[in-house]
Order: C-alpha cells, then sequence, then structure tokens
C-alpha cells in the first residue's frame, strides 16, 4: 500500500465503518438517541438505500440494509482499511491465507472494495475511493 489518490487517505489505515443491519429504521433510531446521529438516507441504486449518519453535520458512519437475497447475515459493523490497489492487496490476503469473501467490486462513482476474512477469522474490508468521489 503506498500513496491514495485522497491526500487525507492513507493506506493501510481504518478509514470507514459501516453497519449492516436488518431493520434499518430501528438502527436510525437507536443510534440518534444514543450518539446523536442524524441518518442522511439516499437512494443509491435501485432497491438500495444508504444511509449516512452524521454528527454535527460530519459523516460518521454508513448504514446499508440487510436483503433476504444476502443470505443469514447478521447485523454487524464492518470497518474499511484504506487500499491504494485493491486488488494488489486482496492479492496479498490470498498469499497470507487468508479468504476473499466479495471479491473486487466497483461502486459507480464511489470506489473499489472487497471483503475479507483474516486468518483467526475476523472480517474487515478493503476501499480505494473513487478519483471523482468525495471520500477522503
Amino acid at each position: 500500500m503506498s500513496e491514495s489518490n485522497h491526500p487525507n487517505v492513507k493506506p493501510g489505515t481504518f478509514g470507514w465503518n459501516e453497519l449492516m443491519s436488518s431493520n434499518p429504521e430501528a438502527a436510525k433510531k437507536f443510534y440518534g438517541a444514543v450518539f446523536g446521529w442524524v441518518a442522511d438516507t439516499a437512494n443509491v441504486a435501485p432497491g438500495v438505500d444508504y444511509t449516512m449518519f452524521k454528527k454535527d453535520d460530519v459523516p460518521v458512519a454508513g448504514l446499508l440494509e440487510i436483503k433476504p437475497e444476502m443470505g443469514p447475515v447478521p447485523p454487524n459493523w464492518l470497518a474499511y482499511v484504506n487500499s491504494d490497489d485493491v486488488a494488489a492487496d486482496v492479492a496479498k490476503v490470498r498469499a497470507a491465507g487468508g479468504t476473499v469473501l466479495q471479491d473486487v467490486l466497483e461502486i459507480p462513482n464511489a470506489g473499489t472494495m472487497a471483503v475479507i476474512q483474516d486468518t483467526e477469522g475476523a472480517v474487515f474490508a478493503l476501499w480505494k475511493c473513487a478519483e471523482n468521489s468525495k471520500c477522503g
């Protein structure tokens, strides 16, 4: 991992957290009550809403709904590690004995990601912001 296309994003560091929830409305209510987070939800693709949690108008985390087609996924938080080359980092994961749960996936106008499981079973995601994105 070396330099990123966004100056405030350092590859190899955690950069984002995302909640996967089977009940997004309950999650919005809970995190709003506990932390004062404000939920800003937008439709990002057909049948897909993405919620940006904000604190003092600053994005702090994301929220996606667990859909039935995702299979038996329990509600969870997913931490994202910044990458300057997701495909290269996926190759390193495989070489180190990790498991790729979601191979390299391009998210239009946002970035590139992959979901990884380390050799002990812990799950995290790799993320690289797209050149035209606002992340970082």
